[in-house]
């Protein structure tokens, strides 16, 4: 069914070229740019979902780019799932696009209506999470291309694609231009054949001093004293993705009335029995390590649900824990409060990606269990790979976190020294990207 979708797609770019001659009819809205107007840029993402790191990235992206060209220069609009879960997030003159997972038209008319077209989702060309993920980039690549139209991929990740979504993102994306976060990334890119170079990614500057008042006051009134260490978990079921389109599920789902494990509408996570012993086993392992940890160091246990589906799997390992702890997840709280917590930490255990970047402008110390690549490639940039680097698959995963957890409290000074060299050095190139992008513009519109 995925590849259905490809092939609805590219329906869909192909008729986007006869957009501007029916906008002339009034069967449609079609706009391009013209000496004298503001530069509309729409950013496509994965807002409004309630995921931390995706929402602070495109905050962070908002204000680089309102700094980089001036707010009187240039309309932005920000594309979003729901409008109520980023409400408070961009400026009152940043607009907001309404989609959902049957992005199709929705799509078509955003780009259509827009003069360049900012690929803002970290995982862009990916099959981590789902393929149709990738799908909606390729869509929005192609018609930009299609139409004549600039775009350019902000922070991008790209994976390692073959068959048929390799040669969609070939097609549609060859006028792309792609800054990437790691070279891993652009090895990955020059194998499809496209263009780029390597960045990073776009919430290295993010700052939150309201964020960080309200953790601190927060924190206290769940019943930290103020003294004892906070150690942060940002936990994942790594073990549900990739998400995939299913008829025959979602046939059962009406006919029975259960949608077990339905992400949404035809979407689908996985689920065997095997991926759920390995789910218990990942959950168990940290819990082992933190609990050693909490008793040895009377520390305060913060659990962090980064998006909101991390929901079940904060619950589950409160379950598994032996003293005091709170759980906050992004269902609840703003990427603000979200980013506040991580920097008001002693030590963070981390699967998502965004936790260990949030956390960094603090120079927290961390131990990172990955599922994936990003996770891997921020660890040994910031050389901290060999003694705090793991995996969800780890047998003795419990284990190899005490150690390390162990070794980051012998050498704290150290490693808050390295986060803080890698943390300037990403900042340098968020500034480096800025300014990229302002001559990328003025080449595609001289």
């Amino acid at each position: 069914m995925d590849r259905l979708l490809s092939y609805i797609v590219r329906f869909i770019v192909w008729l986007s070229g006869f957009a501007k001659p029916l906008s002339r009819l009034g069967l449609c809205r079609y706009d391009e740019w013209s000496e004298g107007k503001k530069l509309k840029i729409l950013l496509a993402g994965y807002n409004g979902a309630r995921n931390t790191g995706a929402d602070a990235r495109v905050v962070a992206l908002v204000k680089q780019l309102n700094d980089a060209l001036g707010t009187e220069n240039v309309d932005l609009t920000v594309m979003t799932l729901d409008d109520d879960n980023v409400k408070g997030y961009f400026p009152s003159h940043v607009h907001q696009w309404t989609f959902t997972t049957m992005f199709f038209w929705s799509l078509l008319r955003a780009t259509s209506q827009h003069h360049v077209a900012i690929l803002c989702e970290g995982s862009t060309l990916t099959t981590t999470f789902a393929k149709a993920l990738s799908v909606f980039y390729c869509q929005a690549a192609g018609i930009m291309r299609r139409q004549g139209k600039p775009c350019i991929a902000y922070g991008s990740e790209i994976g390692h694609l073959d068959g048929w979504l390799a040669k969609l993102s070939h097609d549609l994306c060859r006028d792309t231009y792609f800054i990437v976060r790691t070279e891993a990334s652009l090895k990955n890119l020059k194998t499809l054949g496209l263009k780029g170079h390597v960045g990073t990614d776009t919430a290295w500057p993010f700052l939150t001093e309201e964020g960080e008042n309200w953790a601190r006051n927060q924190l206290k009134a769940d019943g930290w004293d103020g003294k004892k260490p906070l150690l942060g978990v940002a936990v994942v079921n790594p073990f549900w993705w990739p998400v995939c389109p299913s008829l025959w599920r979602w046939t059962k789902g009406v006919l029975t009335g259960h949608h077990t494990l339905q992400y949404d509408k035809f979407y689908f996570f996985s689920d065997s029995e095997e991926r759920r012993e390995k789910f218990q086993h990942y959950l168990t392992e940290i819990a082992q390590a933190i609990n050693r940890y909490q008793k040895e160091h009377d520390a305060f246990v913060v659990i962090l649900g980064m998006e909101k589906l991390d929901e079940e799997a904060c619950k589950r390992f409160a379950q598994l824990l032996e003293g005091p702890y709170q759980i906050y997840h992004s269902k609840n709280h703003n990427v603000f409060q979200m980013t506040g917590l991580l920097r008001q930490l002693s030590m963070l255990v981390t699967s998502r990606y965004h936790a260990a970047v949030l956390s960094m402008e603090r120079a927290i110390p961390y131990v990172a269990v990955s599922m994936d690549g990003r996770l891997d490639g921020v660890v040994h940039e910031a050389e901290l790979a060999d003694n705090y680097l793991h995996h969800v698959e780890d047998t003795d995963l419990g284990n190899r976190i005490t150690t390390s957890l162990q070794l980051a409290d012998c050498h704290r000074k150290e490693i808050s020294e390295t986060i803080r060299k890698h943390q300037a050095i990403n900042e340098n190139r968020v500034k480096e990207m800025s300014q990229f992008f302002v001559s990328w513009l003025k080449e595609q519109f001289s």
